[in-house]
């Protein structure tokens, strides 16, 4: 084989690992571009994925609120407006790993049907190594709706939630008197009330029987408003919701 053509099926090569292999990054999945999946979205694997072949891995699906709606497309319109708020997806690219499998897809809007997301999880389950007894769902406002949505339709399917500045009301929160919850929100909230936090959780522990198990959380930030997820996600605020998650499994 002439010298020119191996040296262009080699960056062929490297061109197709790079696009399916993103062990330690953050990648982005473009819509269109993954067969299984209607959506685009942000892939992370952990450092040591490729390492442990036979090993599977804890599944966390990061759900955006209303300003990260997108085309999934890899733009400023699309997948780029998910890292415009400090949440798992934009940590990842400053730096951080994690030590579970990311996933993070964007729709037209925020509002995500419960059938929707267990497409996502059951595409990620069959494409990734993915502990089916470790997934967990976390959001923040809209996508914080989202997670307890899904909690209350599938709760023998998600390990935990942290739903962050979201809304629990109006939902048969009993339904998931199971699921491990820690739900943050900021006491001067004024898109989402704080109360869309304290109501479910207060029901959870005190109304539903049997009650949650284990009880269900919740941390509020006095005098924080909409942006409660910044700090969370983050753990500035103290909080290491990624080892509390983990430690929940079905």
């Amino acid at each position: 084989m002439p010298t020119l053509q191996r040296m262009l099926l080699g960056w062929v090569l490297l061109f197709a690992q790079g696009a399916w292999a993103a062990q330690g990054q953050i990648l982005a999945r473009p819509r269109t571009t993954v067969p299984g999946i209607n959506y685009g979205y942000w892939e992370y694997l952990p450092q040591d994925y490729d390492d442990h072949s036979e090993a599977s891995y804890p599944l966390v699906i990061f759900l955006g609120g209303l300003g990260q709606e997108g085309d999934g497309t890899a733009s400023a319109t699309g997948l780029e407006k998910l890292m415009g708020v400090t949440a798992p997806p934009r940590l990842i690219r400053d730096g951080r790993h994690f030590p579970f499998i990311l996933i993070s897809p964007q729709r037209f809007n925020a509002w995500w049907g419960s059938g929707e997301i267990d497409a996502i999880i059951e595409f990620a389950k069959s494409r990734y190594r993915v502990d089916a007894n470790r997934i967990y769902l976390t959001g923040l406002s809209a996508g914080a709706n989202v997670a307890w949505t899904y909690a209350v339709n599938h709760p023998h399917k998600v390990a935990a939630i942290v739903p962050i500045a979201g809304n629990g009301n109006a939902l048969p929160i009993c339904n998931m008197w199971n699921v491990p919850v820690w739900a943050f929100h900021g006491t001067a909230d004024t898109t989402v009330s704080p109360y869309g936090s304290i109501e479910p959780v207060n029901k959870l522990n005190t109304v539903c029987n049997p009650a949650a198990s284990p009880p269900a959380q919740l941390t509020l930030y006095p005098g924080v408003g909409h942006d409660s997820w910044s700090r969370t996600y983050s753990g500035s605020a103290g909080h290491d919701i990624y080892t509390w998650m983990l430690s929940h499994s079905l």
